[in-house]
């Protein structure tokens, strides 16, 4: 199987809008692949033979965590058609400043969806925080899968709220937390990601953006974190599926190593079975 573990779409109605602003955010250094639409996700998921993708909204303010349960239920039942429903697997999201957010975890939980989005750029929080050390014990005791970006993020100020130290923290003061650290652990913050990431017990994903492909402390992450703990990611649409097989392919590693990583590691993570049918 071939699973991205880390995918975004838009509504149609505003998607264009979004990734504009996304893209002029990034001063154009990168640039979408698609026009970021759920139709266009399962389209070029085919063309890829990309069986799945986990979905990663994000509660920009408190009150969007009701309607990203609500298209996140609807979704995984059936509501944009059998493919999809097959194809994606949605996560929700919880803004850390709500006040409800607790019950809103347990709410998740109830409904069976397999965890949340965090980004603590666009949901302000410092990472490691006594009040984010609380939320992640939650989401360890709901069996919430906690998919972060982690590092700098290109459209933000370089503020270190989400860096590869806090990271490690987060992962020594809630042990057995299911926690993915995107952007291998820390983008452009690969030292970092080195000095307290490399070789410990912690999820990174691969979505490395055109930019950072060849850096080589980037390639050693790859090469040297074990094998089990990486995780195949795009951060689509602002990296083709193909782009990011062949990042992780170039750190030459043993065939049933590449495999783990490309879709065996996600598959056991996210409770997937090996004979799942793929949606292609």
């Amino acid at each position: 199987m071939l699973i991205d573990v880390h995918v975004h779409t838009f509504p149609d109605h505003l998607a264009a809008r979004t990734l504009a602003k996304l893209a002029e955010n990034a001063n154009h250094i990168v640039a979408p692949v698609s026009d970021g639409t759920a139709a266009a996700l399962l389209r070029q998921m085919r063309d890829a033979a990309v069986d799945r993708a986990v979905l990663c909204p994000i509660a920009t303010k408190p009150e969007h965590f009701a309607v990203i349960l609500k298209d996140a239920c609807a979704l995984r039942d059936g509501a944009l058609g059998n493919e999809a429903a097959r194809a994606l697997i949605p996560l929700a999201s919880v803004h850390p400043a709500d006040d409800a957010r607790f019950a809103h975890l347990r709410t998740i939980a109830d409904a069976g969806l397999r965890g949340i989005k965090l980004h603590p750029y666009y949901q302000p929080c410092v990472l490691d925080a006594p009040e984010m050390l609380e939320f992640f014990r939650c989401c360890r005791d709901l069996d919430l899968i906690v998919q972060c970006h982690c590092g700098f993020d290109i459209g933000f100020p370089r503020d270190p709220l989400c860096g590869p130290e806090r990271v490690a923290r987060v992962a020594r003061e809630v042990p057995g937390l299911k926690f993915i650290a995107a952007h291998l652990g820390g983008w452009r913050q690969w030292g970092g990601a080195i000095e307290h990431l490399l070789g410990k017990d912690i999820y990174l994903d691969t979505s490395i953006l055109r930019p950072d492909a060849d850096n080589p402390d980037v390639t050693r992450l790859l090469r040297e974190h074990p094998f089990e703990k990486l995780l195949y990611a795009t951060d689509w649409p602002w990296l083709s599926f193909a782009e990011g097989v062949a990042f992780v392919r170039k750190a030459g590693l043993p065939p049933e190593q590449e495999q783990a990583i490309l879709g065996g590691n996600a598959a056991a993570l996210f409770g997937l079975a090996p004979s799942h049918a793929p949606h292609r």
